[in-house]
């Protein structure tokens, strides 16, 4: 997040010039939000139909590298974070706790439905990759693509000329940043002034990405640079600790002039009376903060956040794996999801998938050596203590589970003729189990099957949103198992017949592109309608009248309803409702097995 007021303090210091031909490392999240801004600078912020596509994002991304490059600029690496200290945990709490407000804040505001946007849904045209002006919109608006780092991490893996650049690394972007320019020399893009904090060696700068604009001919890149060493000169501070002592100062009291905060650094008053409080700050710039005995070039390739999870379970090598710490009985594992667009008056979108997610768990276990009772999934926060805890499956359970999914995964294409929309009627599916499971309500996904089969399906509806934003993590959580699924081959050098199978049957999960969004979601249920989607649940959902009755509301066309005086009567099989459920979280399945 950076230092508030920091790099606004150093501004007039800093040297605006043509950036010279140099090597330069980027700060990998920065860089993906830069792009994100880039993308959005043109639409309304205010309407998530505008969103940038993550095809738009990756393709942009690209571009710009490709540009300055032809600029001169010699791209040597991207850091992206693939592990975060324990340090940083209130940091990120206080970040999802403003994230949430926010989204409550946006939800208060459109109560009625999401503003449309413009007939064209924002369109996916080129971004000016160097504006001359950003401008702003203070109204409130949604969170940002749930996907984008991953999306942006795996469109330079997909680029020939930028795949090698790429790391994923056991700690934070900006300390490997620093430590690769106080090395080797050169710059550092990012948009986070903490990187001046860090020792950047002689001759090693910063520069941020919206600072700098296109030349006259398009063909240089001018920009206020920021070089330590240079701007200790200019503030007549101590070269060696001179910006440590400013940044700290400013950090205790962002409300400082620049020239009250350089007299106090000069003094060094706050030093020797808070000696335990500034050690705690430079602990964080001395060298990067990683997880114990992993090599950068150890860490798998996996989305930042599974990546955290998984150096958290693990440490060392593929032939000496270790636990990073003993869990003390009870404790487990943390995990910060994807931040979705759902409705606040509704439970996490997060919650319908959390079996598949929980087998996730179960089979990095499985090849971690210690037990994981439990891990606590961070998602949208009330409270700084309300993450969800869900229970890791036992070993025996893991393998049901997983049975299950593979059974259910394998019905649900063959009850369709459209291969792609066999994720959409699995995320419809969970939503049904959810649904009966909690014992109340009518499940959602039915209820705007109707409405979509009747034609008056609304895309900016509070509901709506709610089902794309289920439908993603269902889309996310598989995308988690299969990435657990292929570390744990890669450690163990086999898989049973049941993971080979899932592990097929998931390689053909589309990348983040194809991912559901509020814009494409209603045409990808229409899809999964016309190829069979209804008959499918009506398949899997046997034994359960209700639902077999809502299923068989929605086929009938409205011009063949007729009223009807005879008294309704329940199939013999809606009995089974008031049976007890079955624990598998794939309960449905199991009832029909029981039919069978």
């Amino acid at each position: 997040m950076g230092i508030p007021q920091f790099k606004r303090h150093l501004e007039p210091y800093a040297e605006r010039a043509l950036i010279e031909p140099c090597n330069v490392v980027l700060d990998g999240p920065a860089l993906a939000y830069h792009i994100l801004n880039l993308c959005s600078r043109t639409r309304r912020k205010g309407s998530p139909l505008e969103q940038p596509s993550y095809q738009l994002l990756g393709k942009t991304a690209v571009a710009w590298l490709h540009r300055i490059q032809a600029c001169g600029l010699s791209v040597s690496a991207i850091y992206f974070d693939g592990y975060l200290p324990n340090s940083k945990r209130n940091e990120r709490i206080q970040r999802l706790l403003k994230s949430s407000r926010d989204l409550i804040r946006y939800h208060s505001t459109f109560l009625t439905g999401v503003p449309k946007g413009r007939a064209d849904g924002g369109g996916d045209a080129d971004a000016d990759l160097f504006p001359s002006a950003w401008p702003g919109e203070h109204k409130a608006k949604p969170p940002p693509p749930p996907f984008l780092v991953p999306a942006i991490i795996d469109a330079l893996r997909e680029s020939s000329e930028f795949s090698s650049c790429v790391r994923l690394v056991p700690g934070e972007a900006d300390g490997f940043c620093a430590e690769h320019v106080r090395r080797h020399g050169g710059t550092v893009l990012t948009s986070d002034s903490d990187l001046l904090v860090h020792d950047l060696g002689e001759t090693g700068g910063v520069i941020f990405f919206p600072d700098i604009d296109a030349g006259v001919e398009m063909e240089t890149l001018v920009a206020p640079q920021y070089r330590p060493a240079d701007l200790c000169r200019r503030l007549s501070l101590r070269p060696e600790t001179g910006l440590q002592y400013l940044a700290f100062e400013v950090s205790r009291d962002p409300h400082l002039t620049l020239e009250q905060a350089i007299e106090k650094s000069k003094r060094r008053e706050a030093i020797p009376a808070s000696g335990e409080e500034y050690s705690n700050f430079m602990e964080q710039y001395h060298s990067p903060g990683v997880a114990s005995q992993f090599q950068t070039d150890e860490v798998p390739t996996l989305d930042p956040r599974l990546s955290e999870l998984f150096l958290r379970a693990f440490r060392g090598s593929k032939k000496a794996v270790a636990p990073v710490s003993e869990p003390g009985p009870g404790n487990g594992l943390d995990i910060y999801l994807p931040f979705l667009l759902d409705c606040p008056n509704r439970a996490s979108a997060w919650e319908a998938s959390k079996p598949v997610r929980q087998l996730s768990y179960a089979i990095l276990q499985s090849f971690c050596g210690n037990s994981i009772p439990s891990v606590t999934e961070t998602r949208r926060l009330q409270s700084v203590s309300s993450g969800s805890r869900v229970e890791v499956p036992k070993p025996t359970e893991a393998k049901e589970l997983g049975t299950f999914l593979l059974t259910l995964c394998t019905e649900i294409e063959d009850g369709i003729s459209d291969s792609e929309s066999i994720w959409v009627v699995l995320s419809v599916y969970q939503d049904i189990v959810m649904t009966l499971d909690r014992g109340r309500g009518n499940p959602l996904s039915l209820a705007l099957l109707e409405q979509e089969a009747r034609g008056g399906l609304d895309q900016c509806s509070w509901d709506f949103l709610h089902l794309v934003a289920q439908a993603q993590a269902t889309y996310y959580s598989l995308r988690m198992l299969r990435q657990i699924i292929e570390l744990s081959a890669q450690y163990t050098g086999s898989l049973c017949t049941t993971m080979s199978e899932l592990a097929r049957f998931l390689s053909r999960l589309p990348s983040l592109p194809g991912f559901p969004t509020c814009k494409n979601f209603l045409e990808n249920l229409q899809r999964a309608r016309e190829a069979g989607l209804l008959s499918c649940l009506r398949s899997l959902c046997v034994g359960y009248g209700d639902i077999i009755l809502q299923i068989q509301s929605i086929e009938q066309p409205p011009e063949s309803k007729r009223p009807k005086k005879k008294r309704r009567t329940m199939p013999p099989s809606s009995q089974k409702t008031a049976e007890p459920r079955s624990s598998n979280p794939f309960n449905l399945l199991a009832a029909k097995g029981e039919e069978l």
